[in-house]
């Protein structure tokens, strides 16, 4: 089992690694608003949002390592899946706690010890399930650590309801975390905040004597694995973050900055998540019209109510008719959708792929509800 999951992530990983992107998270807020910002760009956008539901009993997909993390969801969230229920790039919980993942190919997650392990995109679910506020979710770094198992290398923009922040990096196997006074620009890209700031500090938003000449990435000599590109996309953004001056409406805002970096035919979709409304607008890879949810029109009290919206079909109106109930065979198809550019790849038999996904598919199949009484 060990050898075959090790061939699967590492079809994985060769396949990912030429899908090199731009993607781009930042926070706005004024003195009665919160706004998170997020684009997902990448070569193919199928995907579907989901709500998660409260008192399930979880635990990590992980099989080579020891010490495997368990815990019960406490807080609801609706979050955007490529890879399967349990599996998101992000989202938002009942507290207004928003996290998403981005590519970093320096990542190197911790070394095996005595804390509990979970696979990567489950930390990111984890999180939302039993986190409510950024200094929660740095704080878990105590007790729960990623998989090695996972070499996809991502890291993560969190930001909570009372307006903090904070970048979360795992480099030479230690988190890394950006916040308060250390975090001057509350944005990432693709590249350690770290090297972005010190990219940053030669224009003059950020006390250097050059001028941000892009208004938008279009403008930008863009290709694929071009870290200085990737730079220029956090100045472009930065640029647009510092230009707003009527924080009225933060919602317009965070759109016109999503806007400048927006990558043609590579952004999947453009999420503007309302921490302090409880109120998530996004766009397909059409990016023309916004689609609104509220989370009032959810419920999270029993996996009973879990339904799913596609992300690419659906339209702004009548948006909560267009979620269908979930079902093994609907995440099936979007898993092995998903997996298709790496089911064509030659690095890994046919047999053992199906296997392997086919367990990730069933996975929310095998979780139990914490009290069932609530049901």
């Amino acid at each position: 089992m060990k050898t075959k999951l090790v061939l699967l992530w590492m079809a994985f990983l060769i396949a990912f690694i030429p899908y090199s992107n731009a993607c781009t998270t930042f926070m706005l807020k004024n003195d009665k608003q919160v706004i998170y910002g997020r684009n997902f760009d990448f070569d193919f956008g199928s995907g579907f949002v989901v709500n998660n539901p409260r008192k399930l009993m979880k635990y990590a997909l992980v099989e080579t390592e020891k010490n495997i993390m368990t815990w019960e969801s406490k807080y609801g969230s609706i979050t955007f899946n490529q890879f399967g229920k349990e599996f998101p790039y992000g989202g938002m919980n009942e507290k207004g706690l928003v996290i998403e993942v981005l590519t970093l190919t320096q990542t190197k997650y911790p070394e095996p010890d005595n804390r509990n392990v979970i696979s990567l995109l489950q930390w990111v679910q984890y999180q939302l399930d039993v986190s409510g506020t950024v200094a929660e979710v740095i704080a878990s770094d105590r007790f729960v650590r990623i998989s090695k198992e996972n070499p996809i290398g991502l890291h993560f923009f969190v930001c909570d309801a009372k307006g903090n922040a904070a970048t979360i990096e795992f480099l030479e196997g230690k988190m890394v975390c950006h916040k308060g006074k250390e975090l001057p620009v509350p944005l990432i890209t693709n590249n350690t905040y770290d090297e972005s700031i010190t990219y940053l500090k030669q224009f003059n938003i950020l006390g250097g004597d050059s001028i941000v000449k892009w208004d938008n990435i279009y403008d930008i000599d863009w290709s694929r694995g071009n870290i200085l590109a990737v730079n220029q996309v956090f100045a472009t953004a930065a640029n647009q973050m510092l230009k707003i001056k009527d924080n009225s409406n933060l919602i317009n805002s965070a759109f016109d900055v999503l806007q400048s970096v927006t990558v043609k035919n590579h952004t999947q979709w453009s999420t503007v998540f309302d921490i302090t409304n409880k109120m998530i607008y996004f766009k397909n890879n059409k990016h023309v019209d916004i689609i609104t949810l509220n989370f009032k029109d959810f419920k999270f009290d029993s996996d009973k109510n879990t339904k799913i919206l596609d992300i690419q079909t659906a339209t702004p109106d009548n948006t909560m008719n267009q979620f269908i109930p979930y079902t093994t065979d609907i995440n099936r198809n979007y898993v092995f959708k998903a997996y298709t550019p790496l089911m064509e790849s030659k690095f890994f038999p046919v047999k053992l792929q199906h296997s392997m996904i086919e367990a990730q598919v069933r996975f929310p199949d095998t979780l139990k509800r914490a009290n069932k009484k609530n049901d």
